[in-house]
């Protein structure tokens, strides 16, 4: 049976926890540079660096039904305007974190964020 003290300490060890995965989440201890690659038709635009001392800029990409325009600020990234029908793609908003990514199919226009490993081990590897 659990004691008073013992329905404390699982409490408090939770709560430390869910503090410790929330600065994780926020802070992260990932450091390695970020990039946003803009892709037209399956081949490579446009390579961006992103983070703290990125650049503020507006791209025309010019994909396969017209011209898409990408918002990059600083560590993030959007589709602005794009000339496809039902513009999924600018109510996809900002992404900013490794992994993300827009694409307009109708365009043939993706972007997506990936984070550059130095010393990438895969699981075959020893």
């Amino acid at each position: 049976m659990l004691t008073k003290g013992d329905k404390i300490l699982i409490v408090c060890v939770l709560l430390f926890s869910i503090f410790i995965l929330f600065i994780f989440y926020v802070y992260g201890l990932d450091k390695s540079p970020t990039y946003a690659l803009i892709e037209v038709n399956g081949k490579l635009y446009q390579k961006i660096s992103l983070g703290d001392n990125g650049q503020k800029l507006k791209i025309e990409v010019p994909g396969v039904i017209g011209v898409s325009v990408i918002e990059v600020d600083k560590n993030r990234v959007r589709m602005l305007d794009s000339p496809c029908k039902d513009k999924l793609c600018v109510l996809q908003g900002w992404i900013e974190k490794g992994g993300g990514m827009i694409v307009c199919l109708p365009n043939r226009v993706v972007v997506k964020i990936i984070k550059e490993k130095k010393d990438e081990i895969d699981g075959v590897s020893f």
